[in-house]
């Protein structure tokens, strides 16, 4: 495994997302991701474009805006494209380097096909839902991950 490919292996590992996963799953989707590098004010995506992967943020900072408004930031072990992953909608959003970030890019297949990644990313929809309805969710995706894992007991 190249040294790109540990460093995402130790990204996902920080990532709520993939906190459902082994490390034999987190190596493989590793071994299937593309590294790529944005520098500074770089858009990374924008809001309307076609959605074909999902950005796991393994250095750096990003600013998520929707029509012209920022959001929120992301930083490592944050992600985002996960809502045109799901619906092959296009983008809502614009992504903007706000630093030189590393990102990891999973294909909407590798997101699809692992139903661990696909759990974990009902925390954040349901956070995305409360702030757009002005309710912003105070649990963590941690949190809500062992609620989750809970109920499938």
């Amino acid at each position: 495994m190249t040294h790109d490919k540990r460093r995402m292996v130790t990204a996902f590992a920080a990532s709520a997302l993939f906190a459902r996963l082994t490390p034999n799953e987190r190596r493989r989707l590793a071994r299937g991701a593309t590294v790529r590098v944005y520098p500074a004010g770089w858009a990374i995506i924008r809001e309307g474009d076609t959605s074909m992967s999902l950005y796991v943020v393994v250095s750096g900072r990003v600013r998520v805006d929707v029509q012209q408004s920022r959001v929120r930031e992301i930083g490592p072990g944050g992600f985002f494209g996960e809502m045109g992953v799901i619906d092959d909608r296009p983008r809502s959003a614009s992504v903007v380097a706000l630093e030189t970030t590393e990102c990891a890019l999973l294909s909407a297949l590798d997101v699809r096909q692992n139903g661990a990644v696909a759990v974990g990313l009902l925390p954040t929809l349901v956070q995305r839902l409360r702030e757009v309805n002005g309710s912003p969710m105070p649990a963590d995706d941690r949190e809500w991950l062992a609620a989750l894992d809970g109920l499938s007991s």
